[in-house]
């Protein structure tokens, strides 16, 4: 197979990771509300070990929060790039290369590899892997450059 053209590729937030976040964060609301409901009208008359795990219960759901909110906020935000032309460090037999740019480098992190984790055909969850062992996963979705996302498609099905 010939190489894929380049192609440089935003990267953001994902909306569907929001929403999957969202989504969990809802569904354990309801599990707490289900677990008091049927002391809600008698708060007296519920027993201690009832009050004192709906207390941890909601604790658990708000460290969670917190932790899917931060999680999601530090999505990675960059620019991936498929450089058709460029040539690898290790020395590897073909040719071409994936950088991974953002504010912090401005000549673009050139990337071990990326994988396509999960391929939901609109978006897809990809592990960068830099040189050592830092792994990054991001979410890339068609809405961000409908125009590339072809491109994209095609540099990251030659390259693997």
């Amino acid at each position: 197979m010939h190489n894929a053209p380049s192609v440089v590729y935003p990267v953001g937030r994902c909306v569907l990771y929001a929403g999957l976040l969202a989504m969990l964060g809802g569904l354990g609301v309801l599990v707490l509300l289900l677990w008091w409901w049927p002391w809600l009208g008698a708060p007296g008359e519920s027993p201690l070990v009832v009050r004192v795990a709906g207390v941890l219960g909601a604790l658990l759901w708000l460290a969670w929060a917190g932790f899917a909110w931060r999680s999601w906020r530090r999505s990675p935000v960059g620019q991936l790039q498929w450089d058709a032309l460029g040539a690898p460090d290790s020395g590897s037999a073909r040719a071409g290369v994936w950088r991974w740019r953002r504010d912090a480098y401005t000549d673009g992190l050139t990337l071990q590899r990326v994988e396509r984790v999960l391929d939901l055909q609109s978006r897809l969850l990809l592990q960068l892997r830099e040189p050592g062992t830092a792994r990054h996963w991001v979410w890339v979705e068609r809405t961000r450059d409908p125009a590339r996302w072809n491109d994209l498609r095609r540099a990251l099905v030659s390259v693997s």
